[in-house]
């Protein structure tokens, strides 16, 4: 009887264990479902921010699932991808995804962009080395691009030299 009562425990004890070791299993993939979730919800909003889109997320507010926002272009959308172009035609180090934006790929758009801001840093410095500002003008290209921001003379020169019309936006002194 003794012997029945210990094995009726070990079989007790080696299940909860079990169970315990499965459940802890089934919650840690819980977490890193939820956290890849998270990470993903982040990219869509940091593309829809550095693009200016318009998000839609009245599908994953009902299924919870990032790949259900929709990212939709706006008119800022099409003129920060004109002013790209246009630099990535004149500047052959700064790549334009045509394919991706043909496509709507928008997370490869924004990862290509943000993939081409050292070498827009290293071009902005380049036609800016005359100007007696500093770290500024290591943005001249990337604020161009994001906003159609032209303050500095010699990258208004540079567009001019290269057929890019701009808008005159620098400051009045």
């Amino acid at each position: 009887m003794k012997r029945k009562r210990i094995i009726v425990i070990a079989i007790a004890v080696v299940l909860v264990l079990c169970i315990g070791i499965a459940f802890y299993g089934w919650n840690k993939d819980q977490q890193e479902k939820a956290e890849a979730n998270r990470a993903l919800h982040n990219t869509y909003s940091y593309t829809a921010g550095g693009l200016h889109l318009d998000v839609d997320t009245s599908e994953y507010d009902r299924t919870g699932d990032p790949h259900d926002i929709e990212l939709t272009p706006t008119d800022l959308t099409y003129d920060l991808l004109q002013r790209w172009e246009a630099i990535a035609e004149v500047i052959s180090t700064i790549d334009y995804p045509e394919e991706a934006i043909e496509q709507e790929d928008w997370l490869n758009v924004y990862n290509t962009f943000a993939k081409n801001r050292f070498d827009m840093e290293e071009e902005s410095e380049e036609i800016t080395k005359g100007e007696e500002y500093g770290s500024a003008n290591s943005m001249v290209i990337n604020d161009y691009i994001d906003v159609g921001s032209v303050y500095n003379d010699d990258f208004c020169e540079f567009l001019e030299e290269n057929g890019i019309e701009a808008p005159d936006q620098r400051r009045l002194e």
